[in-house]
């Protein structure tokens, strides 16, 4: 058989941690696409700073979402199917 190593709620809350930044940069990286499309199409300078300091935002805002995602599942344990 295969070797499966112990789940810890440490690594659990880590696991979640990682899926919840991915998810959240990815709809951050369509989000910020879709606003410099929509940004260049208007205004035709997508190399503002005001744009980037935006896009910062959204990232740092998807790190403390993961954050989050890892307090709270060490926090609080999955339920049991």
């Amino acid at each position: 058989m295969g070797d499966h190593t112990a789940v810890t709620r440490h690594s659990d809350a880590f696991e979640r941690a990682l899926r919840t930044l991915w998810v959240a940069v990815g709809i951050d990286i369509v989000s910020a696409i879709g606003v410099g499309l929509t940004s260049l199409m208007v205004e035709q300078d997508v190399t503002s700073g005001l744009f980037w300091a935006g896009f910062g935002v959204l990232i740092i805002k998807s790190v403390l979402s993961s954050v989050a995602a890892y307090l709270v599942r060490l926090k609080v344990s999955p339920k049991s199917a």
